[in-house]
């Protein structure tokens, strides 16, 4: 099922090492709805996608806690601040390349209070931006 963010136009991607997922996940100009993932309670978060041999200008992930309808936006330093929606105003986030994948270090701990959310990541090119979306929640222990 393809969920973009409530009210908002969809915009970032990608699957997480923490899924046990065989490959990385491919963003697209189109979105691309990405399989969901549980983490440990209170533990970290990583996605890795698969950048393909793209020139990757900027990377960008977006977080929507489950109990709200506010858009965090993460910069560089690992620090979220609300986004207003406008992709002009993305600030870039980071990611370390290794081969053809991204991988994004999301948070060591969720953001305090958040425990299912909504994860958007994405990469702009010299194309334009690409990105995908997927559903990530503490596991149950």
């Amino acid at each position: 099922m393809r969920r973009p963010f409530i009210a908002l136009p969809p915009l970032l991607l990608a699957a997480l090492a923490a899924s046990g997922l065989a490959a990385a996940e491919r963003l697209s100009a189109d979105g691309a709805a990405l399989p969901a993932v549980s983490f440990a309670p209170g533990g970290a978060l990583e996605a890795r996608v698969d950048a393909g041999g793209d020139e990757v200008l900027s990377v960008h992930a977006l977080l929507r806690p489950a109990s709200s309808n506010q858009v965090w936006m993460r910069d560089r330093d690992g620090f979220w601040t609300e986004w207003n929606g406008d992709r002009a105003a993305l600030i870039p986030a980071a990611a370390r390349r290794e081969g053809d994948e991204l991988v994004f270090k999301l948070f060591t701990a969720p953001p305090s209070g958040v425990s299912s959310m909504t994860i958007t990541l994405a990469y702009r090119t010299p194309e334009g931006l690409k990105y995908g979306w997927f559903e990530a929640a503490e596991r149950s222990e």
